[in-house]
């Protein structure tokens, strides 16, 4: 069986204002309701830009039964009760990075971010607050579903106070997507992305009207738009409350980075036209009706996007090349040093319907690769100590290499590069019905065998993979 599978798989550079990245680019998110794709499944398209001096890896965490007594320390100097069992997740480390870890947990719960920077400058906290990757893997580990997680981030944001100026949480599970707004303090907002809409965002927030009355697609703090009056962020006799106007740092609201990636993804997938010429001031709309069923390669098409199909022409830097430096603020960015899409379906089993599909490096020189929820273990190629000092994962220097040596003359070594991820990539998905069928079958009989079986192909995939991007170094 393992050997089947193995066989098979045979710019005008700007600056975000408050707690934004260097040069203004700081993640890039998709999420698609599960009556918006092809397969039914809710999908999370995530671009992590860190810059790329950063490393990361995967690490499988186990389930725990820790029963009662034990603590957690966080980083502010308090302290909350751990929960009796922690759930076992998936983990996309980047050390020292705060706000970069990825998770996906053995429900099928994703948790990914963007920067989104607010306005408020008071230091709302209780015992130092709370940020950084304690909180999402906190939330992640305790929870069954994207609800569970959404209420459970907001708790502890009224609790402790967010530590950070802003963020929005992408959470998302097998039946809901949700963008979860979080502000510096103990103010939140969240919304349920429309099962059959896709949501895009940048850099700042893009949740506008709320129905607090409305829960089943609305979360929020109690008191979320009585302080934004307050502070004098809102006043009612101009109509309806908007989050993200009354809540986002101005500076991110207008800042063409986070318009023209939000533009350019809502304009590849979106069914109605949209501007033909990117506002002056965003966000665009929240979600939009995508023009077909998606699937995770659609997704991918916009996480590697440099405005090569844009009707209207971006400035451009003089003598360069590689479009990650010659344009404006593309989607897929010199600072990107992951790219992951997750599918994840309700009508097989979590273990088979939830796919990591993750690209290391630009994505636009790196492939997607497959990793099932299931699988035993991250391959040895994607293994590393977990510490910066520690030797960065050898997939993942690897692809580094291969990202650095494209974009040394991208016009000439793009086409090749992207032709063979092409091939590789068309043929894990055209192998993935017919592979997930005999998996589901077989999961019912030797859930041990089926797991072995999931955990071949992906090392597989991964293998062959690193084998071409060496073959592309060693030619040239």
């Amino acid at each position: 069986m393992a050997r089947e599978s193995l066989f098979v798989v045979a710019f005008l550079i700007l600056f975000l204002p408050v707690a934004a990245g260097a040069d203004g680019l700081d993640c890039y998110s998709i999420v698609a309701g599960r009556a918006a794709t092809a397969d039914g499944s809710v999908l999370v398209g995530h671009n992590e830009d860190n810059a790329v001096t950063d490393i990361a890896a995967f690490k499988k965490i186990p389930r725990r039964n820790r029963g009662r007594g034990e603590w957690i320390d966080l980083e502010g100097g308090g302290r909350l009760a751990q929960a009796e069992i922690t759930y076992s997740c998936w983990w996309l480390q980047m050390p020292d990075q705060d706000h970069s870890d990825a998770y996906l947990n053995e429900f099928g719960v994703v948790v990914v971010s963007d920067s989104c920077p607010s306005r408020e400058d008071r230091n709302d906290f209780t015992d130092g607050g709370i940020g950084g990757p304690q909180l999402r893997r906190i939330a992640v580990e305790r929870s069954r579903t994207a609800r569970e997680t959404v209420e459970l981030l907001g708790s502890l944001v009224e609790r402790f106070g967010y530590t950070a100026s802003g963020r929005t949480m992408i959470v998302a599970d097998r039946d809901e997507g949700w963008l979860v707004g979080l502000v510096q303090g103990r103010r939140w907002a969240a919304a349920r992305v429309p099962d059959d809409e896709v949501a895009v965002i940048a850099n700042t927030y893009t949740i506008a009207e709320i129905d607090l009355d409305d829960r089943e697609n609305f979360l929020a703090s109690a008191d979320l738009i009585d302080y934004a009056i307050e502070r004098g962020w809102y006043d009612p006799a101009d109509g309806a409350f908007s989050f993200e106007k009354a809540y986002a740092a101005p500076g991110s609201r207008r800042h063409t980075s986070n318009i023209h990636r939000q533009w350019t993804g809502i304009r590849l997938l979106a069914a109605e036209p949209v501007p033909a010429v990117p506002p002056e001031v965003g966000p665009l709309s929240f979600s939009v009706k995508p023009k077909e069923p998606l699937a995770p390669a659609h997704l991918a098409a916009v996480l590697r996007d440099h405005y090569e199909t844009a009707p209207v022409r971006f400035k451009r830097r003089k003598g360069r090349t590689s479009p990650h430096e010659a344009h404006t603020s593309p989607v897929c960015s010199p600072r990107a040093n992951s790219s992951s899409i997750f599918q994840l379906r309700s009508k097989v089993p979590v273990e088979v319907g939830a796919v990591w599909w993750y690209a290391l490096w630009q994505p636009c020189s790196t492939p997607y690769m497959p990793l099932y929820l299931g699988t035993a273990d991250a391959p040895a190629l994607l293994r590393f100590g977990g510490t910066r000092d520690a030797e960065a994962a050898p997939a993942y220097a690897i692809f580094n290499e291969l990202a650095r040596w494209v974009d040394k003359d991208y016009a000439a070594r793009i086409g090749p590069v992207a032709e063979a991820w092409r091939v590789l990539e068309a043929a894990n998905f055209r192998f993935q019905e017919t592979f997930e069928s005999h998996l589901v079958s077989l999961w019912k009989d030797d859930r041990s065998q089926a797991r072995a079986l999931m955990t071949s192909h992906c090392y597989g995939v991964v293998a062959r993979a690193v084998e071409q991007a060496r073959a592309f170094l060693a030619d040239g």
